[in-house]
């Protein structure tokens, strides 16, 4: 299920990763790893939870990274892909088996599982994003992940508290990149990296155009920063989530202020320089630059669900 909670302010805070919910009739087919859920951005929600305050627009899925990742490419890997991060992952990030032998999903299962949840999913982020551009001009979309400090092979140097991707400077202005660096670089018990640890998910690349007012980066938070372990139940920390709460606060209202400033530039410079003009809208659908591969095409018709393994 897709969850959107809209705003009004010209920000919008997705969550791709903090779904938890698995079909039956692919959580009996996992094996214990798997029912895990271990590379989940478990009660990111939670941290989250300042989205009213700051006016944003919330949007998230139900359905966990497992049965399909929302931050990936619409691409099938044969393998899986490297460390389990395929569409739909065969493996952990530190690369345990998610399935029973003989249980992995095949190409027709992941073909239905993106019908029935990854393009409904960036639609209706497309759906926003144009909501909002045509109503200031300017949009900040923040792809927000957590992930735990050491995992094997990924982060085995531990990872930062907060790591910032912008696809190397390119989904985003050089502007709102310093703004959000310069809020944590220097914060007391801050770590911080950089289009290093991360350059930004399939969202922040595809969904980020600067010249086209759209600017997105990725927030990669260490679980360390709001959970009092990053390990089965995942609970969180009451001290730790405020604490991260507070500077996110600072951060993204000061995003919000600079998207208001950005719009107000833009639109002094389009009345000077095209007074009479026509104005052509932008479409939601201009945004939702989702790779075309052999996930197929949405019908009208209700799809009707397989998710058996071949």
């Amino acid at each position: 299920m897709i969850l959107v909670e809209e705003g009004q302010s010209p920000l919008i805070l997705c969550l791709p990763h903090s779904g938890t919910e698995i079909p039956e009739v692919v959580g009996k087919r996992l094996n214990a790893t798997g029912r895990l859920q271990v590379d989940l951005a478990w009660r990111l929600e939670r941290v989250f939870g300042i989205r009213e305050e700051l006016d944003a627009t919330l949007v998230t899925s139900t359905v966990s990274r497992y049965v399909i990742d929302l931050d990936e490419e619409p691409v099938f890997h044969g393998n899986g892909s490297a460390l389990g991060r395929g569409l739909c992952p065969l493996t952990t990030l530190d690369g345990k088996r998610l399935y029973q032998e003989g249980e992995d999903p095949g190409p027709t299962e992941i073909e239905q599982r993106s019908l029935l949840f990854y393009e409904p999913y960036h639609n209706a982020l497309g759906k926003q994003v144009g909501r909002l551009l045509e109503k200031h001009g300017t949009v900040v979309l923040l792809d927000c992940k957590s992930m735990r400090t050491h995992i094997r092979g990924v982060t085995s140097t531990g990872l930062p508290l907060v790591s910032i991707g912008t696809a190397g400077g390119t989904s985003c202005a050089p502007d709102l990149k310093h703004l959000f660096a310069g809020s944590f670089r220097g914060r007391e018990g801050y770590s911080l990296s950089v289009d290093e640890q991360t350059r930004g998910g399939f969202i922040t690349r595809t969904f980020g155009s600067p010249e086209n007012g759209v600017h997105a980066l990725t927030m990669l938070l260490a679980q360390r920063a709001y959970l009092r372990h990053e390990s089965p139940p995942f609970e969180p920390d009451k001290i730790r989530v405020a604490r991260i709460q507070a500077a996110l606060k600072e951060t993204l209202s000061q995003a919000i202020d600079w998207a208001v400033a950005d719009s107000d530039t833009i639109a002094a410079q389009n009345r000077a320089a095209n007074a009479g003009a026509d104005i052509i809208p932008v479409h939601a659908q201009d945004f939702a630059k989702v790779a075309k591969s052999q996930t197929g095409q949405v019908e009208e018709e209700p799809v009707v669900p397989l998710l058996v393994a071949e």
